[in-house]
């Protein structure tokens, strides 16, 4: 292997050590953040000048902003264009809707806390694409507190195309950090990768304060191995969480089953209780004669009451005996004359039999 070779590989070895810096220090940096009163950091990740950067017929368009001036890559001398990238506080890519892809999804509630790793693991169930084939970015909408589901924007730009612009601006010293959808202001934005030669001011800073580099080595001491353990617990959070989820399906569709099954039981038992009323009413209006109507009914578990009037009262005793749903037939209180109608008043209880009961 000779020396040209060795140098290359230590080149390449380089830049994916200072690309993994870069993401450790991004991802302890926002640890610190989240630790510091919502004022101080609202003050710290305050944005500075953005420059926006449009592909056009021939080449790209790149605007400043606040401002909107307007300029051509091709129309500003190197050291121009290096400056106008320098001063930049923010990068960002805008590229048209038929190089984007914009989509809503629908998670459960549970995912909400971790959510890239669950849309990295299902980017295939939920796009065309699998999530080695693309940048993506996303935020949750507004749900109301009673539902178990989220809805989640989804901005997906394929690698194939993206790389492309990506490499045609690399040759200019230009490095987005942010994707963005020209058509869809408000979408998702999407993470770019970070270049190893990124000249951002940002990278500037940290190449020129030899004191916070000394500081972050210090703290990758500290914090690499918790990194580490997070990104270990993010991993198997993922993994873990289509299980689960449907193990609450089942536990879901167990409980109504077993809803249908209790209304089943109920329907059943009513129908029952219904039938045998029925037949009860059935056998009064046959065995009673015509002569005879019931002005009150009562029927409890194994009891009948009726009262009435009737030509002939006494013959009523009889005519219920024969029934074979009755027994133990008898007058509940004494024969009177309603001089009303010259009829007799009657009071009868009767038992019924096992199986005529409701």
């Amino acid at each position: 292997m000779d020396g040209d070779n060795i140098a290359h590989r230590l080149g390449q070895h380089g830049r994916q050590v200072s690309a993994e810096l870069y993401r450790f220090w991004h991802w302890w940096r926002e640890q610190l953040l989240g630790m510091l009163p919502a004022t101080w950091q609202r003050r710290l990740r305050q944005p500075g000048q953005m420059l926006c950067i449009h592909p056009a017929h021939h080449g790209y368009r790149l605007e400043q902003q606040p401002g909107n001036q307007v300029h051509s890559p091709k129309d500003l001398p190197p050291e121009a264009l290096q400056r106008l990238v320098r001063n930049a506080g923010q990068i960002r890519l805008y590229l048209p809707q038929d190089e984007l892809l914009l989509t809503r999804v629908t998670l459960p509630v549970a995912t909400a806390g971790n959510l890239e790793a669950v849309l990295r693991f299902e980017m295939d169930r939920h796009t065309p694409f699998t999530a080695d084939q693309v940048y993506f970015g996303f935020h949750a909408r507004p749900r109301e507190a009673t539902s178990v589901q989220i809805q989640v924007d989804l901005l997906l730009a394929p690698k194939a195309k993206t790389d492309a612009h990506l490499a045609e601006l690399a040759e200019l010293s230009i490095f987005p950090a942010l994707l963005c959808a020209a058509d869809q202001p408000k979408a998702p934005a999407i993470k770019l990768p970070v270049h190893p030669n990124d000249t951002s001011p940002r990278a500037g800073r940290r190449k020129s304060r030899k004191v916070i580099l000394g500081l972050v080595m210090v703290l990758l001491l500290i914090a690499l191995p918790l990194y580490h353990r997070q990104a270990r617990i993010d991993t198997l959070t993922a993994e873990l969480e289509l299980p689960r989820q449907h193990a609450e399906q089942a536990a879901a569709f167990k409980r109504e089953l077993t809803a249908l099954q209790d209304s089943r039981t109920w329907l059943g038992q009513r129908r029952a209780e219904r039938r045998a009323t029925l037949l009860l009413l059935d056998e009064l209006t046959r065995q009673l004669p015509d002569h005879t109507w019931l002005t009150r009914l009562e029927l409890k578990e194994d009891s009948l009451q009726i009262r009435g009037e009737s030509t002939r009262a006494s013959e009523l005793i009889g005519l219920l005996e024969g029934s074979s749903l009755f027994f133990d037939v008898r007058f509940g209180s004494p024969i009177t004359i309603n001089p009303a109608t010259s009829r007799d008043r009657f009071m009868i209880t009767a038992r019924l039999v096992q199986g005529a009961a409701p």
